[in-house]
């Protein structure tokens, strides 16, 4: 059963169980060879949405909420936060006409810093909901790139599924990319591009907050400007949870990234 993280419990340790493991698996392995093939996305079964994309192999069915209150939750547990640091997210989710679309689901998983997934445990992975206007707020680590120089490398990346309304809204698997200075060009040496072609569309715009990180720009970041005042509002309300909670460090970056989900 999912659990709901509280207040008091950020991103509680949950266990994954070896039967639920190898379902995804074998779910994974049929997603990758049939619903992601480079065919499909060549003849438009996928690829429908323009941020659309492919799945990946690390997918866990059965996700806990992460909410902690509407339209705020968190994803990395404390030890993550200090090791290191927090990263805000902040999603708005519109429908095809822009408007938002209240409690939208996304079904999120990303790897550590170190491009480390986690299988055993639900570590860095969970649902969220949006509030009444559309928007979330998800605190977690930054994703790191991972593969190697034969296969390529992938850019660091958030995987979500993001749905609306069942029955109205096309559900839309998609990947949020951080990456270095905001430079697509750490994109291009992914070998998923085989599959579904360059996606430079769905990276986020992040900034850094190097008062956070010894006043030096994290991930050579552009700095947040002085007049978001919506985002530096957020921040600071983080910031004094991150202090309740006996976490000792403040947000190093904030990304954003707007999804429009298409009508069924």
């Amino acid at each position: 059963m999912a659990q709901v993280s509280t207040v008091a419990d950020w991103a509680p340790h949950i266990g994954v169980g070896l039967l639920t493991r190898l379902i995804s698996f074998i779910r994974s392995a049929w997603i990758m060879v049939v619903v992601d093939n480079p065919l499909a996305w060549s003849f438009g079964f996928r690829g429908r949405n323009e941020k659309d994309d492919v799945e990946g192999p690390f997918y866990i069915l059965g996700a806990p909420q992460r909410q902690i209150e509407d339209g705020r939750a968190v994803l990395a547990p404390a030890a993550l936060l200090n090791k290191y640091g927090p990263f805000l997210f902040l999603f708005e989710v519109k429908d095809d006409k822009g408007e938002p679309i209240p409690h939208a689901t996304l079904d999120w998983w990303q790897a550590d810093p170190d491009g480390s997934y986690y299988f055993a445990s639900w570590t860095l992975r969970g649902k969220v909901q949006t509030d009444a206007h559309g928007r979330v707020e998800v605190l977690s680590i930054r994703p790191g790139d991972y593969g190697s120089e034969i296969i390529g490398r992938r850019a660091g990346h958030i995987h979500l599924m993001v749905s609306g309304v069942s029955g109205k809204h096309r559900p839309m698997t998609t990947q949020a990319y951080v990456c270095p200075g905001n430079s697509t060009d750490h994109m291009k040496t992914d070998p998923a591009k085989y599959a579904r072609g360059y996606r430079p569309g769905n990276m986020m715009t992040c900034w850094s907050i190097p008062p956070a990180n010894g006043d030096e720009k994290y991930w050579g970041l552009p700095e947040l400007p002085e007049d978001d005042l919506d985002a530096r509002a957020r921040i600071g309300w983080w910031n004094a949870r991150l202090k309740e909670h006996r976490i000792h460090r403040d947000i190093i970056a904030v990304g954003r990234q707007d999804y429009k989900l298409t009508m069924a």
